[in-house]
Parts: structure tokens; sequence; C-alpha cells
């Protein structure tokens, strides 16, 4: 991952699933994966890169199709 804020990096997370999210919520993450790489936000797997920020997004995988497919969704705060 590049040198980058974690309030900056959070700011890109909320905009991707925002802009990605479909009317359910559900952000795809091979979508957001694309507009983060346009923002230059570099990263191993954006799965684990999430993971970092369990309090902000809530991970889903849909395992009946194949390959699986990963969602993003943020959390509402309290």
């Amino acid at each position: 991952m590049s040198i980058m804020e974690k309030s900056e990096l959070e700011s890109i997370i909320i905009e991707a699933v925002n802009k990605c999210a479909g009317e359910d919520g559900w952000a795809n993450l091979a979508k957001m994966g694309a507009f983060m790489r346009k923002k230059e936000v570099t990263y191993g797997r954006l799965s684990r890169l999430l993971g970092e920020f369990s309090y902000l997004v809530e991970i889903r995988v849909d395992d009946s199709i194949q390959p699986p497919v990963a969602y993003a969704k943020l959390i509402p705060e309290e």
C-alpha cells in the first residue's frame, strides 16, 4: 500500500462503496478495486486491505456462483 493517511484511505473506501453499491448497499469488490486504483490506492488483496477497516465496512462473499464474488457494505454509524 502506498503511503497514505488512514483518514484519506477511509474517505476513498467510503466513496468507492457509495459509487459502486447497488440498491441494496452492497458494492462488488472488483468494481471498488478499479475505482480505488484510479484514485492511486495500491494494495495486494482488496479484501485484506478492507479487513483493516472492519469498523467501517462489512464484507460478504457469494460462493454460490463460480468464481465467488465478494461485496462490501458500509457499517451504519451509531
